[in-house]
């Protein structure tokens, strides 16, 4: 029987730093735990960094969730990139709308509020005509140093949230976003890659995941994307959608008219 990713990291480790790793590895939290000897997407080399990380900073003296965090923050977009070839054409994300306010409100260098762009965000969901707003949504940012993404697997020219039901459960469950619960209200997000510098997409890793619990490594070693893992329940019967990470980039391709979804 072949060795995981994870077996064949910690064999090219010291004696010493590797049983610190595996030591440290099993009092973080369970599922980060099993996504860790799970992962498949790190490269060796790459897997070997990011756990000697863990153990360096395990030995200052931070707390293990700390220093887990840490080492992935030093490990990001490790997994293969997708050839500009056989990148979707657009890519969608779904995230909290006091996030995405908040982000406007950054982007507007003081001109709007936290509050004041949650307001506009919440007045010209499903509107094509933002008049003044849609050059602060555009400056937005997408996401805090990484994007996370979907797209249609089926055909990369369409809108994924086509495929997926349009309801705050629906949603959720489909991307796995566990944190989410039905008092936060979802934004829809869906972008033209190239409109948006085409910048590179990653397969997501455990790094990129840092200590989210709703994270799943893919099984496979040589898929080009992640997949989500939906929630349970899912009445719906609805497949893991594909996922991707980016780098940070601004709302500059993004596609009218955004979404607003309460529970």
């Amino acid at each position: 029987m072949s060795l995981s990713a994870y077996q064949q990291a910690l064999a090219g480790l010291t004696d010493h730093v590797r049983k610190k790793a595996e030591d440290a590895r099993v009092v973080l939290p369970d599922q980060v735990s099993r996504n860790i000897a799970d992962e498949t997407a790190l490269a060796i080399a790459d897997f070997m960094s990011l756990l000697n990380q863990f153990v360096v900073r395990l030995a200052s003296g931070e707390p293990p969730r700390r220093a887990w965090v840490e080492a992935c923050r030093t490990h990001k977009r490790k997994g293969c990139t997708i050839h500009d070839a056989d990148c979707p054409e657009i890519l969608g994300r779904a995230k909290g709308l006091d996030d995405h306010a908040a982000a406007i409100a950054r982007a507007s260098r003081g001109d709007l509020t936290k509050e004041q762009a949650r307001k506009l965000l919440l007045k010209y969901s499903g509107s094509v005509d933002l008049g003044g707003f849609e050059t602060f949504l555009r400056e937005a940012a997408l996401g805090s140093y990484l994007v996370w993404a979907t797209f249609d697997p089926a055909d990369f020219r369409v809108n994924p949230f086509d495929r997926l039901p349009r309801t705050h459960h629906g949603i959720c469950t489909a991307l796995g976003l566990g944190h989410f619960t039905p008092s936060d209200i979802l934004i829809v997000l869906v972008w033209g890659h190239a409109d948006s510098g085409s910048p590179p997409l990653h397969r997501p890793t455990v790094a990129d995941a840092e200590d989210y619990p709703y994270y799943r490594p893919r099984p496979e070693v040589d898929a080009r994307w992640g997949l989500t893992e939906p929630l349970s329940p899912n009445p719906d019967k609805l497949s893991p959608q594909p996922e991707v990470v980016i780098p940070e980039t601004t709302s500059r391709g993004l596609r009218l008219p955004f979404q607003v979804v309460h529970a």
